[in-house]
C-alpha cells in the first residue's frame, strides 16, 4: 500500500511540476527572460497578452533609448501601435555572451513603429513625409541542414510603398555572421517586391534635382542603360527585362507591384555575378523572372523612347 501511495505522490509531484512549466506562457518568458536586457532607458505598454507559449502581443509600445554613437548622440523615442510575437526563440535570445548563436527562428509583426531619431526622418530632406513603418519578420535557421529561409521580412512605409523579401540560402547556420554568410551563403530562391504608391514620385525629382538635372533626363539614363543590356537578350530574359523597364518608366503613377524572382539551376553566390553577362544568362543561369501588371512589349529595348 505505501508503494502505491508514494507512486500516486510521485506522479502528482510530477504534474504539478510540468504544469508550473506549462502555465509559463509566451508574455511571461518575455517578460521575465528577455525584458530585462533590452538596452534601453525605458520599456513601457499599455497593455500585453500572451500569445500561446512562445508568443505575446503588446500594445501602445514606447521605448526610451539611451543616447549613443547610432542615435546622433541623443536620447530617442521609439513608439509602436502594436507588436505581435507569433513565434520566438526564447532559449536563444536568453542567453548570455556576444559570441551565441542567433535565434533560429521569429514571427512578429510590428505596426504603426515612430520615432525621433534619424532613421525616421531620413526621406524627409527628398520630399517623403514621416510615416509609420510596418514591420513584418517571419524566418528560420535549420542548424543541422545550414539552410536559412526566410519567409518574409516586409517593410511599409504607409502611404508610400512596401517591400518585401523572401529567399532561401544554404550554407548558413546559426553561428554564420554576416560576412561569412556573404561568401559561404548560396542562393537557393529569392523573391523581391516593389509595391510602390508615391514614394518614387517624390524620391525621384528630389535625387535629379541634387544631381542638377531633370527627372527624365535621370529616368532616361536608366531606361538608356537598360536597352544597351537588353540588346543581346531574347527570350525570357528580354520578357522579364520589358517588364522592368515598364515598371521604371510608370514612375510618377505605378500600375501595380513590381515582383522580382531568382531560381538559379543551381545555386549562385556572389562569385558568380560576372555570368550576368552572358546573353540571356538571367534567366538560363539565374531563373531571373519579373512580373508588373502595366509590362509593355518591347519596353526594355526602346529604352527612354518607349516604342
Amino acid at each position: 500500500m505505501r508503494i502505491v501511495v508514494a507512486a500516486l505522490m510521485s506522479m502528482l509531484l510530477l504534474i504539478g511540476v510540468a504544469s508550473g512549466a506549462w502555465a509559463q506562457n509566451g508574455l511571461e518568458r518575455f517578460e521575465k527572460e528577455i525584458k530585462p536586457r533590452f538596452q534601453v532607458e525605458k520599456l513601457r505598454y499599455a497593455s500585453a497578452q500572451p500569445l500561446g507559449a512562445s508568443g505575446f502581443i503588446l500594445n501602445d509600445v514606447v521605448a526610451t533609448v539611451p543616447a549613443s554613437a547610432a542615435t546622433g548622440d541623443k536620447e530617442s523615442t521609439i513608439k509602436i501601435d502594436r507588436i505581435t510575437v507569433e513565434e520566438l526563440d526564447f532559449d536563444r535570445l536568453k542567453t548570455e555572451g556576444k559570441d551565441d548563436p542567433v535565434p533560429r527562428f521569429a514571427r512578429l509583426r510590428m505596426e504603426g513603429m515612430t520615432g525621433d531619431d534619424e532613421m525616421f526622418t531620413a526621406l524627409e530632406p527628398y520630399g517623403v513625409p514621416k510615416v509609420p513603418f510596418d514591420i513584418a519578420l517571419d524566418y528560420r535557421i535549420d542548424p543541422a541542414a545550414r539552410v536559412l529561409t526566410l519567409n518574409v521580412l516586409e517593410v511599409t512605409l504607409r502611404g508610400q510603398a512596401r517591400f518585401a523579401l523572401s529567399m532561401i540560402l544554404d550554407g548558413v547556420g546559426d553561428k554564420t555572421d554576416m560576412n561569412a554568410a556573404m561568401d559561404e551563403g548560396r542562393l537557393r530562391s529569392a523573391s523581391f517586391t516593389i509595391d510602390d504608391k508615391e514614394l518614387l514620385a517624390k524620391l525621384i525629382p528630389a535625387v535629379a534635382s541634387e544631381e542638377g538635372i531633370k527627372s527624365e533626363e535621370l529616368i532616361a539614363t536608366a531606361l538608356g542603360a537598360l536597352a544597351g543590356f537588353a540588346q543581346a537578350q531574347t527570350g525570357e530574359t528580354l520578357k522579364a527585362l520589358d517588364a522592368f523597364a515598364s515598371f521604371v518608366g510608370d514612375w510618377k503613377a505605378p500600375r501595380g507591384p513590381l515582383v522580382l524572382g531568382l531560381k538559379p539551376t543551381k545555386t549562385a553566390g556572389l562569385d558568380d555575378i560576372d555570368k550576368i553577362m552572358v546573353p540571356d544568362a538571367l534567366s538560363t543561369m539565374f531563373g531571373f523572372t519579373a512580373t508588373y501588371p502595366g509590362t509593355r512589349a518591347g519596353a526594355a529595348k526602346a529604352g527612354a523612347t518607349g516604342k
